[in-house]
């Protein structure tokens, strides 16, 4: 499954856009150009920079708008046809497809589906696509071309009405129409094993090898010992595989250095498997030679992941690219349902929201599925290892360490509230500062009062999360008695409201005429030190800083 994105320029393709949304089995998200679509699943400001943004991730593009703006924006970036995604430029009637660029990467085939959906026409120019219905240059993700080099003049001479005859199996080259016999002058071949390309043709290599292990100590240099003793090429391993309890580490590990995914198998009995071949040299390993290259996704279970991601305070422009990945290739995301409803929609995307004060047990079920063999991000807003969910999945894993030691866990960094509410007035976090939670849900108020007795002491900048709610409104007003006993009453004050969001404020007072009814849980504190200041900056307008310097 890839992910693509259709851009739209106007409103005048949306009801392509959408149609091609519906019926294709892929994650896809409708852009739209700010103030110019009126219904789009995400919007941009500028369109050549976010072309290039989706390009340089790998996201394969519909425009439905001109070649040439397409051409234009990207023509300055390419320079690998073997990695770029496919970019497909789209009549806004559907009526025209025409992959620009991404043949070898799924274009032509990506244009024959869309042109099915929207009754329209590809525009294919590649020969061999068009008169073969392949191209010989780009076998399908399960094979791999030995020698492609040649395969431009294969393709040539063959379009030149030279004959051709397949030696071995392949069902995406034996569907086709090219013109096999029995005696071809070109040749090709496919095979799983360690040989030189035919002198006048082309070698695939069926993914179609397993390599399973037993051991923690199997290294790289076994599987090249194997592989060199059966006349295995490395190019035809699919996976590595193991079952539950195997050795998880070395997997990964290996699995990475030969950029296959691990797959834990627990029946083999289910795979159509040729042979089964062990090598004395290797330590525990074995290549299992399947009849034909798997569908990865269907064989065994993957290994699960879970990723803890920040959102920032809300603002879409604050997400980190980083993020952005995360989300758009979560098969489901765990979070409190406010931060869950602020991610949009993905066709084929979970969602499980739940309350707020569920943390634990939102890290179990998260891990859990994981365990399942899930993609699995958990949802912050801010930063997630600040006062948030990473600490919560690290919790769950530190009670049980056994339980969830086969998923790979990853955090990604989020724009925290504190930067934020800094970044819209100033630099008040510019020098030495004090992160304090005013909640006392996980901890007692006593050392709440010690922390902010000994931050005020040390003459810190002091930012405050979680100050009051509705129903907790004393906390906030014990900070200001304590604080005001060790900081200058005229000590300067940032109130942040909604940061990043819709109702976004910011208020700037003292600390002896903190209006404490002014503050709830959407509210950012900012506490100065003796040296943070007011000035006038730019155009008169009123910003906070805490000089660098303490002298």
């Amino acid at each position: 499954m890839q992910r693509i994105a259709i851009v739209l320029l106007n409103n005048k393709g949306t009801e392509t856009a959408k149609l091609i949304q519906q019926q294709l089995k892929d994650e896809v998200v409708i852009w739209g150009l700010e103030d110019r679509v009126d219904s789009a699943d995400k919007s941009f400001k500028e369109t050549g920079a976010h072309l290039k943004e989706l390009f340089e991730n790998g996201i394969t593009i519909i425009g439905l708008c001109a070649s040439g703006i397409l051409i234009r924006s990207l023509a300055p970036i390419l320079n690998n046809k073997r990695k770029e995604p496919p970019l497909l430029s789209v009549s806004d009637d559907g009526a025209l497809v025409v992959p620009l660029l991404g043949g070898l990467t799924g274009a032509n085939e990506l244009a024959k589906e869309i042109s099915r959906i929207t009754s329209g026409i590809p525009a294919i120019t590649a020969s061999g696509a068009r008169h073969f219905a392949l191209q010989l240059e780009a076998p399908p993700e399960n094979y791999v071309l030995a020698n492609p080099e040649d395969a431009k003049r294969i393709s040539s001479d063959i379009l030149n009405g030279k004959s051709l005859q397949l030696d071995g199996h392949a069902n995406w080259l034996e569907d086709s129409t090219l013109p096999f016999t029995l005696d071809g002058e070109i040749t090709l071949r496919v095979s799983v094993f360690d040989e030189t390309p035919p002198t006048n043709g082309l070698l695939y290599h069926p993914k179609s090898i397993l390599i399973e292990i037993e051991n923690e100590e199997t290294t790289l240099d076994d599987i090249d010992t194997a592989c060199k003793e059966l006349g295995i090429s490395k190019q035809a391993i699919a996976a590595i595989a193991t079952n539950k309890t195997g050795p998880m580490f070395c997997a990964k590990k290996l699995a990475s250095l030969l950029k296959v995914p691990v797959r834990i198998v627990e029946n083999y009995s289910e795979l159509a498997i040729v042979r089964r071949a062990k090598v004395a040299e290797a330590k525990d390993l074995s290549l299992i030679e399947l009849k034909s290259p798997p569908e990865i996704n269907y064989l065994g279970k993957a290994i699960g992941k879970v990723t803890v991601i920040g959102l920032g305070p809300g603002k879409e422009s604050w997400l980190t690219p980083e993020v952005k990945q995360a989300l758009e290739q979560a098969e489901i995301l765990v979070g409190y349902k406010t931060y869950v409803d602020m991610v949009p929609v993905r066709v084929g995307q979970q969602r499980l929201a739940s309350d707020n004060r569920v943390e634990l047990d939102r890290a179990k079920d998260a891990l859990d599925l994981a365990n399942q063999g899930h993609n699995v991000v958990v949802v912050s807003s801010g930063d997630p290892g600040i006062f948030a969910m990473a600490s919560a999945v690290l919790e769950a894993i530190d009670k049980n360490p056994v339980r969830w030691q086969n998923i790979d866990f990853k955090v990604c960094p989020g724009l925290s509230a504190m930067q934020g509410a800094a970044s819209l007035t100033g630099a008040p976090l510019g020098h030495d500062f004090a992160v304090i939670s005013l909640s006392d849900i996980r901890k007692p108020f006593d050392i709440i009062e010690k922390r902010l007795i000994a931050s005020a002491k040390s003459d810190m900048v002091i930012a405050i999360y979680n100050p009051a709610s509705k129903t907790r409104r004393e906390q906030v007003l014990r900070m200001k008695e304590l604080l005001l006993e060790h900081k200058a009453a005229e000590t300067n004050v940032l109130l942040a409201k909604n940061v990043g969001r819709k109702g976004e404020q910011t208020h700037f007072t003292s600390l002896a005429e903190l209006d404490t009814d002014m503050i709830d849980m959407r509210t950012m504190i900012i506490i100065g030190s003796s040296k943070t200041k007011i000035i006038k900056g730019p155009n008169q307008t009123e910003l906070l800083y805490t000089p660098r310097d303490y002298d």
